[in-house]
């Protein structure tokens, strides 16, 4: 894993956007998150998360593909504008899938202190934290959140 700095704030402000998760924000309250942004890059085949590890960070793909597997199912497949980690984010635990890259990957870590500051300060964050959460159910198709949600941990 190494921690770099590619993207300007205007260009990590557009990748929120693009994003479910943050993509009812107004662009003022994106430009206070992406200021405390991380950016991380991986090689092929390296690891940003293990089942069982704990884990309090969202992430987002801004470059690249991976590969979440939570063991049950024929791993899911992010690209670019994905996120995954956000429900550890909201309430840190331990992970419930590995997630690992496909190919030389970035992603953008939001950690989750300051993911819980942020939606204090700026409510209307949780409403997006909310549509996202309601898509990936829908989008999942399952009637068990566990399943439709394993790979937000």
């Amino acid at each position: 894993e190494q921690v770099g700095e590619r993207f300007s704030l205007f260009e990590r402000v557009e990748l929120l956007r693009s994003v479910d998760f943050f993509s009812h924000v107004p662009g003022r309250i994106l430009a206070a998150v992406a200021v405390h942004l991380d950016e991380v890059e991986l090689a092929e085949g390296d690891v940003l998360m293990r089942r069982g590890d704990d884990g309090d960070e969202l992430y987002v793909v801004a470059a690249g593909r991976l590969a979440v597997d939570v063991g049950s199912i024929d791993p899911i497949q992010l690209g670019p504008r994905a996120f995954v980690g956000e429900l550890a984010a909201l309430v840190p635990a331990r992970r419930t899938a590995t997630v690992t890259a496909q190919e030389p990957s970035v992603v953008i870590r939001l950690r989750g202190r300051v993911l819980q500051e942020l939606l204090l300060d700026y409510p209307e964050i949780g409403l997006g934290v909310i549509a996202a959460l309601v898509g990936r159910f829908r989008s999942q198709g399952s009637s068990r959140p566990d399943e439709a949600l394993a790979a937000s941990n």
